[in-house]
């Protein structure tokens, strides 16, 4: 799922999974369910990286997993986020620097991973507008899949590596 060098550690010095996969062994049948999910989520083609690095931030700024925000952090720099945008997103907050596109993608992330309920009229109308249905709905799958995520690694209080 990471490929040969991901950016962020997810096996500790003895090969121990960490994050929210450690928690995953204690509900052996869910682990490769989880992955079938977690990957078709995460490689959803409709999704610009920088797009989907900021709904995830989106999602930390919500629910304060430090695991997700380690990872995601590393991974939003890899892809050319800036420290201010990383910075900003998982603090609720917008850049300046962002497209227009990318403003709508994190508005509508955060809005769902804050809300628990219906996307407000005027984010859904804007969210047609600038993104399309299909990739409002991307974007919802991603929201939700990091939701369920970081809602793991709360309930083992897991944080990020050292």
């Amino acid at each position: 799922m990471f490929g040969d060098n991901p950016v962020f550690k997810y096996k500790d010095e003895d090969g121990s999974l960490m994050g929210p996969y450690s928690i995953l062994l204690y509900n052996p049948g869910l682990i490769e369910p989880w992955f079938g999910l977690a990957s078709a989520v995460t490689k959803q083609a409709m999704l610009e990286p920088r797009g989907k690095e900021l709904a995830v931030l989106a999602v930390t700024a919500v629910y304060e997993a430090p695991y997700i925000l380690y990872a995601h952090r590393l991974i939003g720099a890899s892809i050319g986020l800036s420290e201010d945008e990383i910075t900003n997103a998982s603090k609720g907050r917008l850049s300046k620097s962002l497209t227009e596109s990318e403003v709508v993608t994190y508005t509508i992330a955060y809005e769902l991973a804050e809300g628990r309920g219906p996307l407000s009229e005027s984010s859904w109308t804007r969210a047609l507008a600038v993104l399309g249905r299909e990739k409002t709905a991307s974007i919802a799958h991603l929201v939700s899949g990091y939701v369920y995520t970081c809602i793991l690694l709360n309930v083992g209080a897991i944080g990020a590596p050292e």
